[in-house]
């Protein structure tokens, strides 16, 4: 059986390389530092092109580059290294890019050259007018057709300091074929919470046949799901689809690979586009994403008014779902009252230059609002760390308490705090129009201007608290204060997510001591109210999924329970207050109870494993995959004390042996190769 399955990858192999002899005449990522081999730029441009460490493209980092510094005006071209095109009189090309806007349109296009740059024939050009990311697919064909020493040119026509910048990745040039699926993308969330997720891509049609059909396989380490799916979208043209049966993922790192087998009921004509995997890695759970809004103004700017008015409707519509801080800059004059050392700090490490600014989630968002589609795509996305907090005044010291819930490891992140007053009115230097009214005005970074450095556990809550007079800040009303907490990433500059703290009230405690006990086939969860708290009740999750509503009961059994079970536990208050969840799980979390006396092997195992228990135990062994799924129950007579299981049919991979004795219960990672 192996030696039949070593030889069908062979052929598949063999056939996938002339598959790419013959489809694929150039490709590039871009992955490199440095500028790829035989690929050169202009005299007029040589300082601007480069790679960056960033994927604002849309593909994976690194990505070319070009830089609006030192000033170029023409033709400004990054050129490929010389092709083969014998034979060919048209050929598909394709490539993502990100464009950075300052204040006019932009010119691209694609030229190509078969006289090594001396004339260049212009194949594709654009005019983009909006900032954000595009994916190219075009079919050229110029008078260079069907010579041997073809040259490909990006080029950007205009003063580059009319641009931010420019980003380019995945650039690649094909065969036209009849049928050419291309498998764009995998577009499951890196980050996913455990329990039943979808599996989902996007196919683009490069050939010059509609795709009426197509079979695609999804792969996660010994799981395969295949599934035929029905469409019909013509040359260039992208649809994504999802696959009927979800994935169960129990925590942990996986590799998804997605593999289109058959387009219109055929084997496709170029196979080298047709698999793609990505890294997914799965947390305990998951929340709501807060969007965090980080704006920075001044009473001084006197087109700063328009956005500050698009923003206070915006955010006026969508209580909730947002966390704002707005940070008073001492530019385009000096005079706002309002500006603070840490604000410009705070400018200096988003490079800040001119106001306003808008920055989404660590992400430079220019000079533009917030959109409802960014507020609604972050509420309705999923966060893996939860922040809930409160704070108190006692006379002009503002005291603060903060929960953080994270649902996977977080190392050196930073925690910042803010304390804002919701609106201001004494901006007397206002030039601003007739506005003097200002919103979100950051009155103190508690945590101070680069926040505190923190270390998250999966699983495990921290609390943090603070205290500050506020009668040293600029606040006008110390009734009219909010308070905003947000976890980043100080290198990345990634926003994890964010909340404001309920105001003026006391902290909403979790609950203490969560226990999950095994009763037969039933798991019974229990645990006690906050020692510090007074909830009204309590939500109760399994597998992430709401099972029980505002009980004021502190247990709860979950029936039948077999594999991998979470169990997470919200503490309800008055007035709508929630605490972070405690979660607690069972099944496949691997442990080890020397007392038990349970030894397994061999690890990694091949052909059988060996589960030995003291004698005279009843013991029963159930294997799980990595999934989540059981694949396999074995019993062992009171008179026995060793079982020998086999596992020459299992795929290879990762599998859980959970083991229960008389004793208990424990699970073991076993690999079979």
């Amino acid at each position: 059986m192996k030696k039949t399955l070593l030889l069908t990858i062979a052929l598949l192999l063999s056939v996938a390389t002339f598959a790419q002899d013959r489809s694929i005449i150039l490709r590039e990522t871009f992955d490199s530092t440095t500028m790829p081999s035989g690929w050169s730029t202009t005299d007029n441009s040589t300082d601007n092109w480069g790679i960056s460490e960033t994927n604002r493209a849309g593909g994976e980092a690194n990505e070319l580059k070009l830089s609006p510094n030192p000033q170029a005006v023409g033709f400004i071209r990054v050129i490929t290294k010389s092709v083969d095109l014998t034979g060919l009189d048209k050929v598909t090309v394709s490539f993502r890019h990100y464009f950075q806007k300052k204040s006019m349109s932009a010119v691209i296009g694609i030229a190509t050259s078969s006289n090594n740059g001396t004339t260049w024939s212009s194949a594709w050009t654009k005019t983009y007018s909006e900032e954000g990311v595009y994916s190219i697919v075009e079919e050229i064909s110029t008078p260079d057709m069907g010579k041997n020493n073809v040259k490909f040119c990006i080029y950007y026509q205009g003063n580059t300091t009319n641009i931010n910048a420019w980003y380019f990745d995945d650039f690649e040039v094909v065969v036209t074929e009849n049928t050419d699926a291309k498998l764009e993308s995998i577009d499951t969330p890196t980050f996913i919470a455990a329990g039943k997720n979808d599996i989902t891509f996007t196919v683009q049609n490069n050939g010059l046949d509609n795709i009426t059909s197509f079979e695609a396989t999804y792969r996660i380490n010994d799981v395969e799901v295949s599934e035929t799916f029905t469409s019909d979208f013509a040359q260039f043209e992208r649809q994504q689809f999802t696959f009927n049966e979800k994935a169960y993922l129990i925590p942990g790192d996986y590799n998804v690979e997605i593999e289109i087998n058959s387009v219109n009921d055929t084997q496709d004509q170029n196979l080298t586009n047709n698999i793609s995997n990505k890294d997914l890695t799965v947390a305990l759970g998951g929340v709501r994403r807060i969007a965090m809004i980080e704006h920075f103004s001044s009473s001084t700017c006197a087109s700063c008014m328009p956005l500050n008015l698009v923003m206070k409707e915006l955010t006026d519509n969508n209580p909730g779902k947002f966390t704002y801080t707005k940070y008073v800059m001492n530019f385009p004059a000096q005079g706002d009252d309002y500006y603070t050392a840490e604000a410009g700090v705070r400018k200096n490490y988003y490079n800040v230059s001119g106001v306003p600014t808008m920055v989404l989630n660590g992400r430079d968002h220019t000079y533009l609002a917030v959109t409802q589609e960014e507020i609604d795509e972050n509420y309705n996305s999923i966060a893996f760390v939860d922040i809930r907090g409160a704070f108190k005044l006692d006379g002009n010291n503002i005291n603060i308490n903060i929960d953080v819930m994270p649902y996977t490891d977080l190392n050196n992140k930073r925690l910042f705090v803010t304390v804002n007053e919701k609106t201001t009115v004494e901006n007397v230097e206002a030039i601003n129009g007739s506005n003097s009214e200002f919103h979100h005005i950051m009155m103190k970074m508690i945590t101070g201007s680069q926040g505190e450095t923190i270390n998250l556990t999966e699983g495990t809550h921290q609390h943090f608290e603070y205290s500050y007079d506020m009668s040293t800040t600029f606040v006008e009303e110390m009734s009219d204060l909010e308070v905003a907490v947000w976890i980043q990433d100080y290198e990345t500059k990634e926003v994890y997510n964010s909340r404001f703290l309920y105001e003026y009230t006391e902290h909403p405690y979790p609950v203490e001591n969560l226990t999950l006990n095994n009763i037969n086939n039933d798991i019974e969860a229990t645990w006690e109210a906050p020692s510090n708290g007074n909830p009204t009740g309590y939500n109760v999750f399994v597998n992430g999924d709401l099972t029980l509503e505002n009980t004021s009961a502190t247990s709860y059994t979950v029936e039948n329970a077999e594999g991998y079970c979470s169990v997470e536990v919200v503490a309800l208050y008055e007035n709508d207050k929630e605490s972070v969840g405690v979660i607690a799980t069972q099944g496949l979390s691997v442990t080890d109870d020397k007392e038990m006396n349970i030894t397994i092997y061999p690890n990694p195992a091949k052909d059988y494993v060996k589960v030995s228990t003291d004698n005279g135990q009843q013991t029963t062994v159930r294997i799980y995959n990595v999934m989540g799924m059981l694949v396999g129950t074995r019993l062992a007579t009171s008179e026995t004390n060793e079982i020998e299981i086999n596992v020459s049919d299992y795929n290879p991979g990762i599998y859980f042996f959970n083991i229960q004795t008389e004793n208990g219960s424990v699970t073991k990672k076993i690999i079979v190769e």
